[in-house]
């Protein structure tokens, strides 16, 4: 089959690491011939595929990226099937096709979104399921919501969970380590809170907590590393308190050198598809704290320390615990170790596959 995948590399987040790595596992299992429709066609250089190059000036320009661009270029490409791999279809499309949806957030916590995303997002994601001959969901929490919400066949809906990199299953060298370390001034104990930085992931819960367990008095920093979603400004980046790092957006191999130099990961989010940075943390060798709703239980199972809710007080009492017992520290991050080595890009691809050849066979 010729397959073109539309993948949105250029903004930092979960999805663009969803479409590079799916991207790259396909194009090295073979199989098919795929043609990528992408604003950053440098992501996919070394891969044998075709790639289109779509411009993305900003993100406000998702809308006609999505509905305006690409149906014109698939036309051109002639392809069997197209797959959206960012919760959306285009209006009119050429070929058959599948989305995924990598959560419903947008119903689930609708005021947590910009206005103007969550107008694309609702007028586009009923249109993009209805129009889809398949449906791909990050878990099995995000499957069954996405059933419920729009009444959906279950044989049309299938849950592929996502990947965890090579770059966090094994350890950076030691000089990238100590580069970021020197580049941000941190410490020697760290805790990572990674994610954009968006209301639903709560990083002001993160900082309360870490306040409130006194990391910063027995000697921990608290490292927030992540993108600002657009027109948002968290009022904390106003006035962080005493240990308490703003690192800002980071690339792959600086967020590896995070991950290698703390030992614990904090989440206060209380709404995830997936929970790909809690994934990240644990193939990492991290501890984890996280919330125990939406997907999370999926991906963490008995591998890390999960609260009932996202509430300040429930995170402290997990990460004071953490800081205080260095054994737990030890056989959480090994059980992580563990649990995060079955979530491979590979197994992603191979299933992604799977569902394309069921689609159009």
């Amino acid at each position: 089959m010729r397959i073109g995948i539309g993948a949105v590399a250029g903004i930092l987040g979960g999805p663009a690491t969803y479409a590079r790595q799916l991207v790259r596992a396909l194009a090295l299992a073979g199989g098919h011939e795929y043609v990528v429709f992408t604003d950053r066609p440098d992501a996919f250089a070394e891969l044998d595929l075709e790639v289109v190059h779509v411009p993305l000036p900003t993100p406000y320009h998702q809308l006609g990226w999505d509905h305006v661009r690409l149906p014109r270029l698939l036309a051109e490409r002639r392809v069997d099937l197209y797959h959206g791999t960012k919760n959306v279809l285009p209006w009119w499309l050429p070929a058959a096709a599948v989305v995924t949806v990598h959560d419903l957030a947008v119903y689930a916590c609708p005021e947590t979104f910009a206005w103007p995303q969550r107008l694309h997002l609702r007028l586009s994601v009923p249109r993009s399921v209805a129009r889809a001959a398949r449906v791909i969901a990050d878990s099995e929490h995000a499957r069954g919501h996405l059933i419920a919400r729009f009444a959906l066949a279950p044989e049309r809906v299938a849950a592929v969970p996502l990947g965890v990199g090579a770059a966090f299953r094994t350890a950076p060298p030691a000089p990238a380590v100590e580069a970021l370390r020197q580049t941000h001034r941190l410490g020697p104990r760290l805790i990572a809170c990674v994610g954009t930085v968006q209301p639903r992931k709560h990083v002001e819960r993160v900082i309360e907590a870490f306040v409130t367990a006194e990391g910063a008095a027995r000697g921990w920093e608290l490292a927030i590393a992540g993108r600002l979603r657009p027109g948002y400004a968290p009022p904390w980046l106003r006035a962080l308190p005493p240990a308490v790092r703003w690192l800002g957006p980071l690339a792959d191999d600086a967020l590896a050198a995070l991950y290698a130099a703390a030992e614990v990961a904090i989440s206060a989010s209380e709404y995830e598809g997936f929970g790909l940075t809690v994934a990240e943390a644990m193939a990492s060798g991290c501890a984890v704290v996280a919330v125990g709703t939406s997907s999370i239980p999926e991906v963490v199972g008995d591998a890390g320390l999960l609260v009932v809710r996202s509430d300040a007080s429930l995170l402290a009492a997990a990460l004071a615990r953490l800081v205080a017992e260095p054994e737990t520290r030890a056989a959480l991050a090994a059980r992580g170790r563990e649990r995060a080595a079955r979530f491979t890009w590979e197994a992603t691809a191979r299933r992604t596959r799977q569902v394309y050849e069921e689609t159009v066979g």
